[in-house]
């Protein structure tokens, strides 16, 4: 099947594109088209208005200033996955960017549709939400940040607006002794993920555990953190056993219903199996 018929529009700069935004009521924003297209293509997206923001080079680029790291919306899954600066700074990030589908999607999708997109098994909201990642927001009146905490809403649903634009993430690097990991257990090979977790973890002087992120999807309508594996963690020392309880309290604390895909034991057992993995991965990592 075929898309209905629509306008296209290709601005060459992030003002431009919030002009069109805000005069074409029923637009949608294309980034790698790795989730507009084939809805489109399904007519389970008939927007009037496209609007192509990959020719607007503010967007791009991964950049290190200081102790932050900034990653245009519009960045590849591929080149994130094959950044070195990423893979040293930001594990679980590598991580996630290197597991998602295959070469081909990875070439084309980008790091702020995965996330703009908020589907509740996306990759890249887990890592964000784990490492408490700032979204800066474009719109006509300015740019925000948004943090990560608070940034999905619910299934596909986040705090930018329909005439706004998400510009780039950014991400803390810690001086303390810290380790991040990623993992998932895929439906079926190059598929979405029937369960995923991101792990952030911080040590003090003593090797208690002072910070602690677990964000993980597969187990509510969105990306959530589980606070009460964080809880279970948060101020003890780190060590298998407390990696066991953490990842014994994810399943028995998690609401997840039964689906299409698997029933709600099955998904409480493979969100144990990635929370147990990504802490002890995180663990090992730990500098």
């Amino acid at each position: 099947m075929l898309p209905k018929q629509f306008d296209y529009y290709a601005p060459k700069s992030l003002s431009e594109a919030l002009d069109l935004l805000s005069k074409n009521d029923d637009a949608k924003l294309l980034a790698g088209g790795q989730s507009l297209i084939p809805m489109m293509k399904l007519r389970l997206a008939t927007p009037a208005t496209i609007i192509d923001i990959s020719k607007i080079p503010d967007i791009y680029g991964i950049s290190r200033n200081g102790d932050s790291v900034r990653i245009g919306s519009m960045e590849r899954i591929s080149k994130i996955a094959s950044s070195r600066e990423v893979s040293l700074l930001l594990p679980a990030l590598h991580d996630a960017a290197s597991s998602i589908a295959d070469t081909q999607v990875r070439n084309m999708g980008t790091i702020g549709g995965n996330i703009a997109n908020a589907d509740p098994s996306n990759d890249m909201p887990v890592v964000v939400l784990a490492y408490g990642a700032r979204l800066n927001v474009f719109s006509k009146s300015g740019s925000r940040i948004e943090s990560s905490d608070s940034f999905f809403t619910g299934p596909y649903s986040t705090k930018v607006n329909p005439d706004e634009i998400l510009g780039s993430v950014g991400f803390d690097i810690k001086k303390a002794k810290h380790g991040s990991a990623y993992s998932r257990i895929d439906r079926v090979v190059g598929d979405y993920a029937l369960a995923a977790c991101a792990a952030y973890l911080e040590l003090d002087y003593k090797r208690s555990i002072s910070t602690v992120r677990i964000a993980a999807s597969g187990c509510s309508d969105r990306t959530i953190r589980l606070e009460e594996s964080e809880s279970t963690m948060l101020g003890k020392t780190l060590s298998k056993t407390l990696i066991k309880s953490a990842s014994e309290k994810a399943y028995s604390s998690a609401k997840a219903e039964d689906s299409y895909y698997a029933d709600s034991e099955t998904k409480r057992r493979a969100l144990s199996h990635v929370v147990e993995s990504a802490l002890t991965k995180a663990a090992r990592r730990i500098r």
